[in-house]
């Protein structure tokens, strides 16, 4: 399915030194199979996603001259676009009675760089 104009996101950006990289990356397993289990693509069922997926990074101490090394971070990027407005209301009462709600808070206030709540998808392909 196509992100279109309009749909609303939840968009986290979280930098985590590399020593807390597997405690961080266990938070972020536990939140995919929450995913997994109240959302689908298709609607079914389950909160109806256009897309979700979390890609990570090391930290470049220069972005333009990836030769000048890493910082020792590592950049993780959590996105979730929602078919309908709606979507966002859903997954909240489903995160909010979520036993690892506590844990995917503590990473998002403790390594959260951006976080964009609601978004809303203003330009696409």
């Amino acid at each position: 399915m196509t992100v279109l104009n309009g749909q609303r996101t939840f968009n986290f950006s979280i930098k985590v030194p590399s020593d807390k990289v597997s405690e961080v990356e266990k938070v972020i397993k536990d939140h995919a199979s929450f995913m997994q289990e109240h959302h689908s693509y298709d609607g079914k069922d389950k909160i109806h996603l256009v897309h979700y997926y979390v890609s990570k990074a090391d930290e470049l101490v220069n972005m333009m001259d990836p030769r000048e090394g890493t910082t020792g971070n590592v950049n993780y990027s959590i996105n979730e676009v929602y078919v309908v407005p709606e979507g966002i209301g859903q997954h909240m009462n489903f995160a909010n009675k979520w036993d690892g709600m506590p844990g995917f808070g503590s990473v998002l206030g403790k390594y959260g760089c951006v976080m964009v709540v609601n978004g809303e998808v203003i330009q696409s392909l």
